[in-house]
């Protein structure tokens, strides 16, 4: 990254002068913060090069590329039809899998009374800095705030406790689709951190603690499978260590994404066992269905929750993977148009009969990629040459352009470009009119095998192992995540953030504005553990730390 005005820039899109229409003021640049355009510029619309300024390449993709609008609430994002498609498509896939697990949809209010999110301090604890309160009912003050949802264990569990009454009542399994507001002090950044926010959270009760650590693993499964197959963004799975655990988790299993722009690793999305944490703060009980066979009376005992959530963030990590310098690049499963159709060869000299039929070919071809369940786009607007409407359209990230005109239609073929290669002459291809309706399916679903391999191959690359500390930082200042041996002290992680953010970035650092003032912290215990852990006597990569390893740890600068 750039420095300017002798601070590092940061990543995130800084706090923007707002006009009174909502829109972000364009403040005049200084000399020294120009920055270098982009040849053709002009035409393509991004003008700064995502690895020149991660941050305005950014901001400029989201807003150009139609994701979001802003609003006048700093913090908080209008989102726009292509990006609320992309989530609508997770929603409806999700929808899909946990329903199968008999999770019924429900919703709960979006306010907290102060009681019932003071009941659990150590949950609330992680969260007090963010929650947003309302004092004043029109203009009177209430008597007692309320919050406004960060999340909502505080909101729901009166109720778990008196809709469970029996062993019979379980499992009770909730989810909803909603929003949550956390009060983000730092730099906002569309999708990646905001004040509010769009997730699912699901909720539920079992009877035992099998059963609630089986449906765990099996959400954190499907939430892999949200950003693996229907994203094309590589995750890892994992447990995170006793310092990152959910507030008042017994264990929290998590799915961690990465930034190749910058190194960074990124928490994609959680699954929690709660154990009986909750149920003993808000008393939810049942009694004991096998107490007799023992010979007991019937205790009651508590039941065992799980919450779960995927939040709207996995929009930003899908931009920031896949987008390039023309801008949005969208992975076909889940972009709202997946085929954009545009005629071109159309002169002030072709006739009116000669652009019609030309006209109706195209359309014919889009109703025939549409009964096959291709989302197409036909772009026959007036007053824009073909070129700008490619360029339009590649911002836009389509991963399918359709070229049809005089020529194609004499050889019975349509030129194709995919969106997701770079080099405008390789992404070209020709397919028969003919086959459209078999071919055309067949290439969006190369084109996101492809670039799922493209993100995985920079994520494994870029996954280090180290074991040796004097090789951890130059490693980690190479945009890595690290995988080191390490005790899972609390204590010696804290020591090895803390070493990692004082030690200066030199030569070869990380273009990242946290760098060197972020320290590496833990980001999971991965579930597939590589070999090299010999017990009590692998060495712990703190340098000052006595206790032997325990596990392959990943580490990294985090989101």
């Amino acid at each position: 990254m750039a420095v300017a005005d002798g601070k590092m820039k940061d990543l995130s899109i800084s706090e923007i002068p707002k006009k009174k229409d909502g829109n972000p003021k364009k403040a005049a640049k200084k000399p020294q913060q120009q920055k270098k355009k982009i040849e053709g510029a002009a035409l393509i619309g991004i003008d700064v090069a995502k690895e020149d300024d991660l941050g305005e390449w950014y901001q400029q993709v989201v807003t150009k590329g139609q994701m979001i609008s802003y609003y006048d609430v700093s913090g908080c994002y209008i989102l726009e039809p292509s990006s609320y498609a992309i989530w609508m498509t997770i929603r409806e896939w999700f929808t899909k899998k946990i329903s199968t697990l008999k999770v019924r949809e429900a919703y709960f209010p979006l306010f907290i009374s102060t009681d019932n999110l003071e009941r659990e301090k150590e949950h609330i604890e992680g969260f007090a800095a963010e929650v947003a309160w309302v004092t004043k009912g029109g203009k009177s003050d209430l008597e007692k705030p309320i919050a406004v949802r960060p999340t909502s264990e505080t909101a729901m569990y009166p109720y778990f406790a008196r809709k469970i009454q029996s062993h019979r009542d379980l499992p009770l399994k909730l989810n909803q689709w909603n929003n949550v507001v956390r009060w983000e002090f730092k730099n906002p950044m569309p999708f990646i951190r905001t004040r509010e926010f769009l997730w699912q959270e699901g909720h539920t009760a079992h009877l035992t603690e099998e059963e609630a650590s089986k449906e765990v693993s099996q959400i954190l499964d499907w939430y892999s499978d949200v950003y693996q197959e229907l994203l094309a963004v590589p995750v890892v799975k994992g447990v995170k260590t006793e310092n990152e655990k959910f507030p008042g988790a017994k264990r929290t299993e998590t799915i961690e994404g990465f930034i190749p722009a910058t190194g960074r690793g990124i928490q994609a999305a959680t699954s929690h066992a709660l154990g009986q944490h909750f149920s003993k703060m808000f008393d939810i009980t049942v009694e004991d269905p096998h107490a007799k066979e023992a010979g007991k009376a019937s205790d009651k005992i508590y039941v065992w929750q799980n919450s779960w959530g995927l939040t709207t963030r996995s929009i930003g990590v899908l931009i920031l993977t896949h987008g390039d310098n023309r801008g949005l690049v969208i992975p076909p499963r889940v972009a709202e148009k997946q085929v954009v159709l545009i005629p071109v060869g159309i002169t002030v000299k072709t006739s009116p009969e000669a652009r019609k039929e030309l006209y109706d070919k195209v359309e014919k071809m889009a109703e025939d990629l549409t009964s096959v369940g291709v989302r197409v786009e036909v772009d026959l607007r007036e007053g824009y040459s073909p070129g700008w409407k490619f360029n339009d359209w590649e911002m836009k990230g389509v991963p399918l352009r359709i070229e049809f005109g005089p020529k194609d239609a004499e050889k019975g073929q349509v030129t194709t470009s995919r969106r997701d290669i770079e080099d405008k002459n390789e992404a070209r291809g020709e397919i028969k009119v003919d086959d459209l309706k078999t071919a055309v399916p067949e290439l969006l679903e190369k084109i996101q095998s492809d670039m799922f391999n493209k993100a995985d191959k920079a994520y494994r690359d870029h996954r280090v192992q180290v074991t040796n500390w004097d090789d951890f930082v130059p490693k980690l200042n190479g945009k890595n995540v690290l995988l080191v041996p390490h005790c899972q002290g609390g204590k010696c992680e804290d020591e090895v953030k803390a070493k990692s953010a004082r030690t200066s970035i030199g030569d070869g650092a990380a273009e990242d504005a946290k760098a060197p003032s972020m320290g590496a912290k833990s980001l999971c215990i991965p579930h597939e553990q590589p070999e090299g852990i010999k017990a009590g006597q692998t060495k712990c990569i703190n340098p000052d730390c006595s206790a032997p390893a325990k596990s392959w740890v990943l580490f990294g600068r985090s989101y």
